[in-house]
């Protein structure tokens, strides 16, 4: 259902976001020539829909959710610039369609060669570049826009949910482990033996963890996510009582520890 409601919203955000973004001229907004600020700002708007499924379904931002946001980015990014090519070319859908596609070869064309001119534009007046040179330099560009898009969407993701962020490394923790498990005393346990920096004991506990799995008919459970940077190892553990209700699962903050690099390695281990 989530992942889903992730979908539904992410097409609707990022349906508004290209025509907005088409509205204002956003997709070939840079700074300096090269750095995409209007592609980045269209991939984290698209991203939104994702976000919100992640907070109303009390889930976390695992492959599937990045995933959609991701696919929202590009889509929000490629349905402004389609968006772009209608409003130049008014009758487009009217053409035959070896026309049309003629049409759209010249505008992707064009767009490259504004990229490059765009970039130029930033050197030193005594620079020369050949024109062949500068074309390339507009597709690069153009390619920028692209995994700015992109990139932007798992910003948005990450920041949106509250993932932790590692300042030594400069990157977002990535969700290494997901585990729901109907032994809460074995939950518990395991908490202890992290806190205590057993990591042997932690290891069989976690297997006891791990064997419990949640059935349909149990009413109440508990899950363990572990945001973890994959540089120094840093890691939060969140812990959280789970409870079927009907229609719906709800989901409650048990507890949350932060681990350092140590500890976190160790974490590796379970």
């Amino acid at each position: 259902m989530g992942a889903f409601a992730a979908l539904l919203l992410t097409a609707v955000t990022s349906a508004a976001m290209a025509y907005v973004a088409h509205l204002f001229g956003l997709a070939h907004f840079h700074l300096i020539g090269g750095i995409p600020l209007g592609a980045a700002g269209i991939g984290a708007g698209a991203a939104i829909g994702a976000s919100i499924a992640v907070r109303m379904f009390g889930t976390y931002d695992t492959s599937t959710m990045r995933i959609v946001a991701q696919l929202g980015g590009l889509t929000a990014y490629l349905g402004v610039v389609g968006l772009d090519y209608l409003g130049s070319h008014s009758n487009a859908l009217l053409t035959p369609a070896l026309s049309q596609l003629v049409e759209v070869v010249r505008y992707l064309q064009l767009l490259v060669q504004q990229g490059g001119a765009a970039f130029v534009e930033q050197l030193p007046g005594r620079v020369q570049i050949p024109i062949a040179v500068r074309f390339w330099i507009g597709g690069v560009r153009l390619v920028v826009e692209v995994v700015g898009a992109v990139v932007a969407t798992g910003w948005m993701l990450s920041l949106a949910t509250d993932v932790p962020f590692c300042w030594k490394n400069r990157r977002f923790f990535e969700l290494r482990s997901l585990v729901e498990s109907a032994n809460a005393q074995a939950v518990r346990e395991w908490e202890m033996a992290m806190n205590q920096r057993r990591p042997v004991e932690a290891r069989a506990i976690m297997a006891r963890v791990r064997a419990a799995k949640v059935r349909r008919d149990d009413k109440r459970w508990v899950r363990i996510a572990v945001h973890q940077c994959t540089g120094c190892h840093a890691s939060r553990v969140r812990i959280e009582r789970r409870r079927r209700a009907p229609g719906f699962v709800r989901t409650e903050a048990s507890d949350e520890m932060s681990l350092d690099a140590v500890r976190g390695a160790a974490l590796l281990a379970t």
